[in-house]
């Protein structure tokens, strides 16, 4: 979780120790200082992991990326890192979808070169396969330049003896994908080269624990009168599901009067769709996102009659809404009774009418978007000016709430600005630059290849969900109080958390030995 700048002072570090549960991530960052003359050629290699007792965990697990910097002109509202140079986009060392160095890139991973008294940071991603057996591993990162002493680095692993599941138990929506992946990859919407592209941002999301959108070609055809097709697109979207162990469903009402003049249409459309979903095990994931922040009168008016309309046509159906249960303003009236599945802003969160809707039964998830909040009560914020943990907290204040849900409104908004490789300020509002917002990925057309290039930022949304999976595993194995205590200690509420990311890795720490400690021995 630490950014290092292009002239940070050089650390001391000699070796690299890491530990992780089967089925997880764990990432870690090798540095490359010149000194006072430039370093050409500079490589970075890593060998197999192996453990005494002949388990091993091949290199082809071990994905190694250059970080490329961007430089923040324009601080983001509220900033706490100000203007700088951040290392972000992660550029691999060779193209993802099949394994071969890039040799023709505008930004290219490896080899590289580093100025003169400069760092270039190295991520690497190590993934630890579901069937590895529990124990100590080690290996050995091999640093090489022109003209330079090759520096070999030792690196070990403790495997934990409990694994992560496929299905994150936290559900998400980060937003689709459309016409913004065509026009940086240069391509149209539709064509197979678009669809393969979008799969490969789809299968980006669910590498990290998050839920990706269902395209639409794979949704069952609807009729004129509100029945539904699914014999043509079935197959397809259950591989869809199963592969990227989707955790949302979203429906769409129909027509452009969905509770007026096409009301008859979508009763049809709802019960058909909810009996197609309920067939094949999916109903429990199905929700309808009702109405975007209703900030007036006439859109809760038109949440609470949308709402009542989804209940009566097909109960089971959940209602969703980006707002909180207590209104801000009392006139508009409560959506209590219209909405299922709550989602508030961080920001304006209040945990009694919370935990008052988790009473009765709905369901929790929350959003942030752009530096939103009071004066001295500032949430974590997903501006990359701020620091890496902002990303990583909001996994263990979720858990403290009881929230199960994660909603954020885009990972690829790079509209605004005409090159998102060296452009951070990704979205602006009157005269303010907000840095990094809506924009986790980075077009990888211009790392070589057609797919998406991660951001170090995206990394650390993954990691606070691993986090998540071990306080819900605590849960799952009877000691619920001793995970809520974890999340208490290390997030008091949306505004006060600690930020000692040492903090965070004790308590994982800990929570690991009770989860080893637990494990079921007739695996």
């Amino acid at each position: 979780m630490t950014r290092i700048r292009p002239q940070d002072q050089p650390r001391t570090n000699s070796s690299i120790i890491i530990k992780a549960a089967r089925n997880e991530y764990e990432p870690f960052q090798v540095v490359v200082h010149s000194g006072s003359n430039s370093v050409k050629n500079v490589n970075v290699e890593i060998t197999d992991l192996r453990s005494k007792r002949g388990g091993i965990i091949p290199g082809r697990h071990i994905a190694l990326y250059r970080e490329h910097y961007l430089e923040v002109t324009k601080p983001s509202p509220k900033s706490k890192e100000g203007a700088a140079w951040y290392p972000d986009a992660l550029v691999p060392f060779v193209n993802p979808t099949d394994g071969i160095p890039v040799t023709q890139a505008r930004f290219a991973g490896a080899p590289f070169d580093v100025a003169p008294n400069s760092n270039q940071p190295v991520w690497m991603d190590l993934f630890v396969p579901k069937d590895t057996p529990p124990g100590d591993y080690t290996g050995t990162v091999t640093v090489t330049a022109k003209d330079q002493k090759r520096i070999s680095i030792p690196l070990h692993l403790t495997i934990w003896d409990f694994t992560l599941p496929d299905t994150p138990a936290m559900r998400s929506n980060f937003g689709g994908f459309g016409g913004r992946l065509a026009k940086l990859h240069q391509t149209k919407e539709g064509t197979p080269e678009f669809r393969l592209l979008e799969r490969r941002y789809a299968e980006a999301l669910a590498a990290h624990r998050l839920c990706p959108p269902i395209p639409t070609y794979l949704m069952p055809e609807v009729k004129a009168d509100g029945s539904i097709d699914p014999s043509t697109t079935h197959a397809q979207l259950k591989e869809w599901m199963e592969t990227f162990h989707v955790t949302g469903f979203p429906l769409n009402l129909v027509g452009a009067d969905p509770v007026g003049k096409d009301r008859d249409r979508n009763i049809k459309y709802l019960q058909a769709m909810f009996a197609y979903l309920k067939t094949n095990g999916w109903e429990k994931y199905a929700y309808i996102y009702v109405l975007d922040e209703p900030n007036d009168a006439a859109a809760y008016e038109e949440v609470r009659k949308r709402g009542g309309f989804i209940h009566q046509a097909q109960p089971g159906i959940k209602v969703l809404c980006t707002e909180q249960p207590t209104p801000q303003q009392a006139a508009w009236g409560a959506l209590v009774g219209g909405v299922d599945l709550w989602v508030p802003l961080w920001t304006l969160f209040e945990e009694r009418s919370a935990a008052e809707r988790l009473a009765a039964g709905e369901e929790l998830w929350s959003y942030t978007a752009l530096c939103q909040g009071e004066k001295g009560k500032d949430t974590p914020y997903w501006e990359m000016d701020f620091p890496l943990l902002d990303y990583r907290i909001p996994a263990w204040a979720s858990w403290r709430y009881g929230i199960t849900g994660l909603l954020y409104w885009s990972t690829v908004y790079w509209e605004k600005v005409e090159d998102a490789w060296t452009n951070p300020a990704t979205y602006g509002e009157s005269s303010a630059a907000f840095n990094g917002e809506g924009s986790l990925f980075y077009p990888g057309s211009d790392a070589g290849f057609a797919g998406p290039v991660a951001s170090m930022r995206l990394k650390q949304i993954r990691e606070g969900l691993e986090d998540y999976e071990y306080l819900n595993l605590l849960a799952q194995r009877g000691d619920k109080p001793f995970a809520d205590e974890c999340a208490r200690r290390l997030a008091a509420s949306w505004t006060q958390w600690d930020e000692n990311p040492a903090d965070l890795y004790a308590l994982r720490d800990q929570m690991a030995q009770k989860l080893t400690a637990n494990t079921p021995r007739n695996r």
